[in-house]
């Protein structure tokens, strides 16, 4: 272990903090899928909802549908999501307690 560097690191980074340097990292914006769209377009609750839902339970549902390789894949996941859409949960919220 180095102990000359670490120390030239932590003074580095005392120096940065004193000099209002940070790093934020960028918030990732994900596409609505299309699969998404066309369930939240027959149902004007389910789209209420699903604006109402925090940007992290959004992009989960965007994600999970998003990430699916075939057509009918992401249809049966969008198809899934809607009553939890509707109810106002997120997708991971069964699991939470």
């Amino acid at each position: 272990m180095n102990v000359a560097l670490i120390k030239e690191y932590v003074l580095e980074a005392i120096e940065n903090q004193k000099a209002g340097k940070e790093l934020k990292p960028e918030k990732k914006m994900i596409d609505m899928p299309v699969e998404l769209e066309s369930i939240l377009s027959t149902s004007a609750k389910a789209a209420d909802m699903f604006t109402q839902l925090s940007r992290s339970k959004q992009n989960e549902y965007k994600e999970h549908i998003g990430s699916a390789k075939q057509e009918k894949t992401r249809m049966a996941r969008a198809e899934k999501a809607l009553p939890l859409i509707e109810s106002g949960k997120g997708l991971n919220d069964k699991y939470r307690k």
